[in-house]
């Protein structure tokens, strides 16, 4: 029987911890009919000055491919979530706009998904919650540079 490595039990941790935090947020969006990344995608859209981003930005900032965004869009974009923009410039630069329904449905959201998240991390006192974030922040830096290297 092979023993695994630190690092490697690092990532079987991270992967287990993320399937148990994510049903407590995944249950508080639900009453908004949201997933927790149609959420991501709204928080990403609500954090740019115009609400908008190129579908290729949008999906490389939460993790997903092209193709992936534009399947989760759809139905976002039939709900009137978010909308179809293009560049005034360049008609061919294919962009995604946080409506105005999308950005109260991500505020009343995001009140539910930070009470999700406080009952994820009462066990954290404050100094443990900012310890926690910081490794984490390192470990994310170092698997954006991983993958540069490939």
């Amino acid at each position: 029987m092979s023993t695994l490595s630190n690092s490697m039990q690092l990532i079987l941790t991270l992967v287990k911890t993320q399937g148990q935090v994510l049903k407590p947020l995944e249950s508080a969006l639900s009453y908004h009919g949201l997933s927790f990344t149609e959420w991501l995608v709204l928080h990403r859209l609500s954090q740019t000055s115009d609400f908008t981003l190129k579908r290729a930005s949008l999906a490389s900032s939460i993790g997903l491919t092209a193709s992936g965004v534009t399947r989760l869009l759809a139905p976002m974009e039939k709900v009137g979530l978010v909308e179809k923009a293009t560049k005034a410039r360049d008609a061919r630069v294919s962009l995604v706009r946080l409506t105005k329904a999308g950005q109260q449905t991500y505020t009343d959201a995001t009140k539910s998904i930070e009470f999700g998240a406080e009952k994820v991390t009462n066990m954290m006192n404050e100094q443990q919650a900012e310890q926690c974030l910081g490794l984490l922040s390192t470990l994310h830096l170092s698997a954006i540079d991983a993958t540069q290297l490939d």
